[in-house]
Order: structure tokens, then C-alpha cells, then sequence
């Protein structure tokens, strides 16, 4: 799905903006401060009803006001996504003039976001790891989305009752479905590190010829009812569930080393960027259509070698959507669009 025109109202600092992309990789330059990271950030919650910016939708919303508005249009589709945060978070969504549930609203498109915080991917905690497999497997799995709303609900209130120091048995009452629920999050978990394994190993060769390798790391190994009963006592003492798919990782090694001690901040950025590419390589594959791309501050930490092959590698095929200061020596790829933004236009 290409976006022809993207209409923000009321979005961070944008009272109202309308922007026509093109078909292919579409770069946004101009200073600091301008809005042009937001402008990725409404595609985002467009598309995912999610910005990847913020959990706390009122920081989206332009002062004064008690609701914003995102609208794509494409050839197949006009959407809307309209939000009021202070309502709850209350979502109105349309597509072609017709209201929408959540879950049939979000069938329509895939995105893969690249930031400056995922650079964390690479050196951070294992949460960050797992909210890239969980971006995965949302788009990819039509049953994750249900795994794992279910499991966490059945992890939250277990932690619950280990907290209050409740009995032994009411703890054990949650044994079945989190372990249930939580051994097929793992198993699709696993089959994903598998199918992007070559995708991202792909990548990473083309960006900066080195290899890089996966491997998934579960919560727990064997059976998770019986990691359950096995971690028992030391639940008790710490009142926390120790066993899981919330305790999942994923390891990255960058030419045969962890990459998290031993890369440099020009081969995590790389390296990131080489993961985010790769799960889009992987979506098209699967979802026979490429996702729109989002990459935010694409240049940044990359010396000239790395711009160079990154514009080299962008897949040809998506629509991209690019935010730099500067484009000064390096030279787009055929058909692709600049725009400049500044004081709330694009030009």
C-alpha cells in the first residue's frame, strides 16, 4: 500500500498538515525542532494505532486541544484514525467512510520504525529485544496479538497473588493457562528468529560486510508448567513469576562476538538498521506486499561508507519515508522525492 496523500490535524505541533509522498523513498530534510520525526510518528499511528515515540497519547495531542486526526489516502483505501486520549484513549476509526474494529482496522497495512532509541537493540535491555520480536509477530501472526494479550494478563494477575503472599494453590490456579499460553508465544517466537535469521543476515552483509547471527533465547527451557513448579521457592522470595516468555531474549553476535559489549556506535546503528530492514524483507515475503518504511534520522552515527550502501540497500519496491538534516554528497536512488520542512510546511 502506497500513501498518496497523509493528513495530520492537531498532531504535536502540526495544527493541520497534507503532504503528498510519492511512490517510492521520500526524504524529509530541514533543521532541528521542525516536526519532520512527527510526521513518521502519524504514519505510525495511522497504519498501528501506536505512536513509537510514546505510551502516553496525550503528549501527541497539539496544546489546547482534546483529540487529533491522522487520514491516509491510497489507491485502495482511505483511512482514518480519529483519537481522544483524555477519553480513555478512545479510538474512532474508518476505512472508506466505513467504522472499524480495532483488530480489522489494523489489517490493513504493515510499517517497520526505525529510531534513534533503536540503537538499544543492540546494547539494551532484553524488553527492547522482545518489542521487536512482539512488532513481528503482530504483523506476521494473525493469533499473536491474542497469545499475548492473554498471557499477560494471566502473568500480571499471577504476580499479583505472589505479591500479596497468597496460597500456594491460588498461585498454582495460573499454572495452566500462562504456561499454556506462554509455550505457544515461544514457539512462534523461535519460528520467527529462524525465518529473519536470513533476511537480516542479508542486510547486515550489504550495509557493512559482516556477519551477523541470531538465536532465540526462551524463558524457560522444556516444559513451562514444569519451569513453573520447578522456580516455586524462589517466586516466593522475590514475588515475581521467574519463568516464561516475559524472561525471553533474543542474542545477536556480529561476527562471531556478542554484539551488545563488542559493537561499536557505528555498528550497533548499523546493525539495527540491518534488523529493521530485515523484518521488512521478511513481511513482504510473507505478506506479498512490501510495508511502508519509516526510518527517522537515517543518517545519524554512520560514516560516508555506510550512507552510501544504506541508500544502496533500501528495497526498491516499498515506500519509504525518511528524515535527515542533510543530504549534502550522497546521491537518492532513482525516483525517489526530497521535501523540506520548516515553520509547519513541506516544500
Amino acid at each position: 500500500m502506497n500513501l498518496t496523500h497523509l493528513v495530520l490535524r492537531n498532531f504535536r505541533c502540526f495544527e493541520q498538515l497534507t503532504w503528498e509522498p510519492q511512490p517510492g523513498l521520500n526524504f524529509i530534510l530541514g533543521p532541528n525542532a521542525q516536526g519532520k520525526t512527527s510526521i513518521l510518528e502519524a504514519a505510525c499511528m495511522l497504519l498501528r494505532l501506536k505512536s513509537p515515540r510514546t505510551n502516553v497519547l496525550t503528549e501527541i495531542l497539539r496544546l489546547g486541544q482534546s483529540s487529533f486526526c491522522v487520514e491516509g489516502f491510497s489507491e485502495q483505501h482511505h483511512q482514518k484514525a480519529i483519537v481522544t486520549p483524555e477519553a480513555s484513549s478512545k479510538y474512532e476509526l474508518f476505512l472508506d467512510e466505513v467504522p472499524q474494529k480495532k483488530n480489522d482496522y489494523l489489517s490493513t497495512g504493515t510499517l517497520v520504525w526505525f529510531g534513534n532509541e533503536d540503537v538499544e537493540l543492540v546494547k539494551g535491555t532484553p524488553g527492547r529485544r522482545r518489542d521487536f520480536l512482539d512488532s513481528a509477530g503482530l504483523q506476521l501472526k494473525k493469533e499473536y496479538g491474542t497469545l499475548l494479550r492473554f498471557y499477560e494478563r494471566a502473568l500480571r494477575s499471577r504476580n499479583l497473588v505472589l505479591r500479596e503472599g497468597k496460597s500456594r494453590r491460588e498461585v498454582d490456579a495460573y499454572n495452566i493457562p500462562l504456561a499454556e499460553s506462554g509455550e505457544q508465544l515461544m514457539t512462534i517466537r523461535a519460528s520467527l528468529v529462524e525465518a529473519l535469521q536470513p533476511h537480516i543476515a542479508t542486510a547486515c552483509e550489504a550495509l557493512s560486510q559482516e556477519k551477523v547471527t541470531l538465536t532465540y533465547q526462551p524463558g524457560a527451557t522444556g516444559s513451562l508448567l514444569e519451569a513453573l513448579t520447578a522456580s516455586r521457592s524462589e517466586e516466593e522470595r522475590l514475588h515475581y513469576t521467574q519463568v516464561g516468555p516475559h524472561r525471553d531474549d533474543l542474542l545477536i553476535f556480529l561476527n562471531d562476538l556478542p554484539a551488545g559489549p563488542f559493537a561499536s556506535e557505528g555498528q550497533s546503528r548499523t546493525l539495527a538498521i540491518a534488523l529493521k530492514l530485515g523484518l521488512a524483507s521478511l513481511l513482504h515475503q510473507e505478506r506479498s506486499s512490501p510495508p511502508l518504511l519509516l526510518l527517522d534520522d537515517i543518517f545519524g552515527e554512520l560514516d560516508a561508507t555506510r550512507r552510501h550502501a544504506l541508500l544502496n540497500h533500501l528495497p526498491k519496491t516499498s515506500q519509504g519515508f525518511f528524515t535527515t538534516t542533510a543530504l549534502a554528497g550522497l546521491e537518492l536512488p532513482p525516483g525517489s522525492a526530497s521535501f523540506y520542512l520548516e515553520q509547519g510546511k513541506l516544500t
